[in-house]
């Protein structure tokens, strides 16, 4: 009996939290024009924001990447660089965490070792 409660009131619970969460989603969808409570305040239309330098920073331009591929061609690998090829190549149990592991110790972190063995794996290709 006591299980049977238990059972009805965690239903009537996850329904009634249902239909609150389904109502206040569509509630915070409208505008009411109202000068009190949710929502309230005129109903205006919305601007879209500009785009501040701020936000594109990081983004790759199109002239550091056509400076960075004549680099490239001119230049040629670092000699890390071959090696890590040379690890990709050379086979082993497991060569992509061979390359990674050189990569980190050459690089310092795990996420810079990872863009660089992609970026040499492309190469390879």
């Amino acid at each position: 009996s006591l299980l049977l409660i238990f059972f009805a009131f965690s239903f009537f619970f996850s329904f009634f939290s249902f239909l609150f969460r389904t109502l206040y989603t569509v509630m915070s969808a409208l505008d009411s024009g109202i000068a009190v409570g949710f929502k309230k305040g005129h109903i205006v239309t919305k601007r879209a924001k500009r785009v501040r330098p701020s936000q594109r920073k990081g983004k790759l331009g199109a002239r550091t990447k056509l400076v960075r591929e004549v680099v490239r061609s001119v230049a040629g690998f670092a000699p890390y660089e071959r090696r890590i090829m040379e690890l990709l190549k050379g086979g082993g149990n497991n060569p992509a965490k061979r390359a990674w592991r050189f990569a980190k110790k050459r690089l310092g972190t795990h996420i810079r070792a990872k863009n660089k063995v992609s970026e040499i794996s492309k190469a390879l290709e």
